[in-house]
This record gives C-alpha cells, structure tokens and sequence, in this order.
C-alpha cells in the first residue's frame, strides 16, 4: 500500500509536475517565508514542485528574435504551475487535511518600505528544503535537471510529511556557479558583488548565495528600466536608459539616490502601472484555464508573425481586465535565470546568444527593433523618441503609488519578530563558521531605515 507521500507525489507528477518534493516539519525552520502557516494556519509540511521552461523560447528571447514566445510561456506556465499546485491541494484536502496552494507570484507582505517585496511564502525556500536544487550565485534556486531555468510552485498542508533528501547546502555553488558566474554578467547593473558570498540559514545549515549589492538594481532592470549592460555591448528588452549610470555605475550604498532613480525613471515611462499589473495578475490569480492558459498556445503551435503574437497576449491582458499597453511584451530581463541551463554548455551557449545578438531599441510606432552598434542604438532612441505627456506621467505614477500602498504597505508585527530572530540566529551561525558579517540581509519586513531617512532629510530642510 502506498503511503501519503508516495500517492501525494504520484498525483503530482500525473496532474503535470516536471520535479515534485516534500518537506516535513523538521525542514522549515528558517526566515519567517519559510513558515507556511502564514498561508495557512497550522500549516506543517510542504509540497514544492518544479516546470521547466520552454527552452526554444528562452532562445528566441536572449537573441533577440521575438519576446513573444516567452512572454507567453511565462504567462502560461504561471498559471499552469499555480493550478497544478491547486489541484494538489484539493488531492490533499480529499485524504483529510487541510491544504492550499500558494499563487505562482506577486502575493507580497505588508511591509513599511513596500517596494521591497518579500513573498507570503517563499518558492525558491521550499523548493530548497524539499530537496530540488539549491541557491546559486543569483539566488535562484538551481536544479540538476533544469538549472534555474524553472517554475516554482508550492502547496503548504497541515499533514505532517516525511521529508525527502536533500542536496549539500553548497551543491550549485561549488560544483557550477564558483567557475561559470554567467549570470552575474547577464545583469544589465551587475546586482552581485564579485567573489563575495552571503549566507542564510535553513535548518542550521548556512546556505550561500551571491552577495547582492542592492536589489533595486534588479528592480531597474527587471522593468525595463535601464537595458544596456554595463560593457555596453548589449542590452535585454527594456525600452529605457538611465544614461548616466552607461559610464559610472552609482555606489549601490547610495541606496536613497538609486531608489530615487528607479521611481523616477518608472514614471517617465508613463506606462509602469499597467506592465506590473499584468505581471501581478498573472501571477497571483489563477483564472478559469478556457480563460487564460487555454487561450496561449505551446511553442510548436506559436504563429509566426510577431502581430499575430502580439495579438494573443493582447487579448489575454484584455481579459485580465488590463488594457491600452503599446506593447504588450511586458517582460524584459530575467536573464540570470535563463542563461542557467542544466550544464555549463548549454549555459554558455545561452550567454553568447544574449551578449552577441546587440541592441533592441524602441523603433517606428514604438516597436523594438535591432542594432547592432551603441551608436545606433541612440540613433533609433534620438530619431524615434518615446513622448510621454507630463498628464499621463502623473497619472501613472498616482496609480503606482495607489497599488503599492494599498497593496503592500503596511506593518506586520508577528513577521517582525520572526525576522528578528531569524536574523540574530543567522548573525551568530555566520560568526561561529568564521563568516562574520557576511550573513544575507534579506529585506523582509521592508527597510524602514530606508523611509526614515527620507523623513528625517525632509523635516531637517523644513527646519531650515
């Protein structure tokens, strides 16, 4: 007779799962989005389950032929995940115990600095200590199978589980990432510091990861905010420039000039709000599968020309309740977990198709188009430029700061005191092993020092 693990896995795999793994009780003792009973109350194992990505389409979007396909198999794929996740929840919930699944994405909480986003529960954690890959030099979590190239999903449950093995806390960083570190140079802003590790703590043992220098970096990138990378010999699919960082890239302590960057580059863009809302609802909705998953096609059956692509995730967003994007591509980087194949071969062979196919740059009716050289690129930029009318650059940004507020500001005293701790604990495990101050200081109640500054700088200028 099969026990609850084994029939819990085999429904997993059959409802579409690529990897499925568990962790019990004994595994979930680390930062407070480890803890699944934020999800769901006396919640105690958890279920985390890996799809790869659609490899043809990674392709296409590191040589710049089409964003399209991976667009849409990211949209996809989230869904997909998160009703694969769902279903293992109703599975669990028929065997007697209360289950639920966590959304794909986008389900932050409250925090006093709410643009440092921190999950209800973490993917990459649970993914970790259920045995399916571990951190590498991005954070991300790395699988044997797929590399980091993956989707995450997790269902929290309060049946107690029997955990399955794990890998060695330093298993992607030291038998892949110490010689390779491609991803570290895919980043536009270079978000990790060179050679330098920080370490987190799951289940006392000290995990490592890339040292971030700051994640408003990745923010800037990751929203198509500054495209070029920092050799300027290439660029993602971002549609904007922070011209003055292409020479001199600001001190990444600097952390209230950066912020102040990244909000005002989001509002000269005149179209941030919307971007992040199909990213958000995506994300962390699962809607009716004949609504959204039903109407994206697999890679094979994608058509070829680009408006007829632009067509399907038009129609998609629409239905999403999201609409009057020029461009409906809304993703532009990422890259630090695409080029991370299952090998380094195949890792490299993703790298050079990124580094070697130029410049995308918004074109005639805003269209991105390709170049090959930095002086074109600002050519197309100059002849082309993006206007944005100083009514809608309000208006947009009024409706950012709504979501952000509404959404995710706010303060949640139990995580805090969850982060406290968590945080002397790993302070005090780095320092036993020989590590002081390297211990990762992950933003997860917000960075109120942040906000308090800012205050503080205002009310001193008004006292002058």
């Amino acid at each position: 007779m099969k026990n609850i693990e084994e029939s819990i896995r085999e429904f997993a795999l059959k409802a579409g799962a690529g990897l499925v793994g568990i962790a019990g009780p004994e595994r979930l003792d680390g930062p407070p989005s480890l803890d699944p009973g934020y999800t769901l109350r006396g919640a105690k194992s958890v279920v985390s389950l890996v799809l790869p990505m659609n490899v043809p389409a990674i392709y296409d979007f590191l040589g710049k032929k089409s964003s399209g396909p991976h667009n849409i198999d990211q949209a996809r794929m989230n869904q997909r995940v998160h009703r694969i996740a769902a279903e293992i929840a109703g599975y669990i919930g028929s065997l007697g115990y209360k289950a639920k699944a966590v959304p794909a994405n986008n389900t932050y909480r409250r925090a006093l600095d709410p643009f440092c986003t921190r999950p209800s529960f973490s993917h990459r954690f649970g993914a970790v200590v259920s045995g399916l890959g571990t951190f590498g030099l991005s954070g991300n979590v790395v699988t044997r199978e797929f590399g980091a190239a993956v989707y995450l999903g997790s269902v929290v449950t309060t049946a107690v589980l029997k955990s399955d093995a794990v890998l060695p806390a330093r298993h992607a960083m030291d038998t892949r990432c110490r010689t390779c570190k491609l991803c570290d140079k895919s980043c536009t802003l270079r978000m990790f510091e060179d050679n330098e590790e920080e370490y987190l703590l799951l289940n006392g043992e000290l995990h490592a990861r890339g040292k971030r220098n700051n994640v408003d970096f990745c923010n800037l990138s990751c929203f198509g905010l500054h495209a070029i990378s920092q050799d300027k010999k290439w660029s993602n699919w971002g549609r904007h420039v922070v011209k003055e960082w292409l020479d001199d890239q600001p001190d990444p302590q600097k952390s209230e000039y950066v912020r102040g960057t990244l909000m005002r580059q989001g509002a000269m863009s005149g179209d941030s709000t919307p971007r992040f809302e199909v990213i958000r609802r995506i994300g962390a909705k699962l809607w009716p599968r004949q609504d959204i998953e039903d109407c994206l096609p697999e890679y094979e059956s994608l058509p070829k020309e680009e408006s007829e692509l632009c067509t399907i995730l038009v129609k998609v967003e629409e239905k999403m309740g999201v609409a009057g994007l020029k461009d409906p591509y809304v993703l532009t980087c990422g890259q630090c977990a695409l080029v991370c194949g299952p090998d380094f071969e195949e890792t490299k062979k993703r790298f050079d198709l990124l580094t070697q196919s130029g410049y995308m740059v918004p074109g005639p009716d805003g269209k991105m188009v390709p170049v090959k050289t930095l002086e074109e690129y600002f050519q197309v930029k100059e002849k082309y430029p993006v206007k944005v009318d100083r009514s809608q650059m309000m208006k947009d940004a009024n409706a950012s700061g709504s979501v952000w507020l509404r959404d995710y500001f706010g303060f949640e005293l139990p995580g805090e005191i969850q982060n406290i701790i968590y945080q002397a604990r790993n302070k005090k495990a780095c320092a036993k092993a020989g590590l002081a101050g390297k211990e990762a200081k992950p933003l997860y109640i917000g960075n109120p020092g942040y906000l308090l500054s800012v205050i503080a700088k205002k009310k001193k200028k008004r006292g002058r």
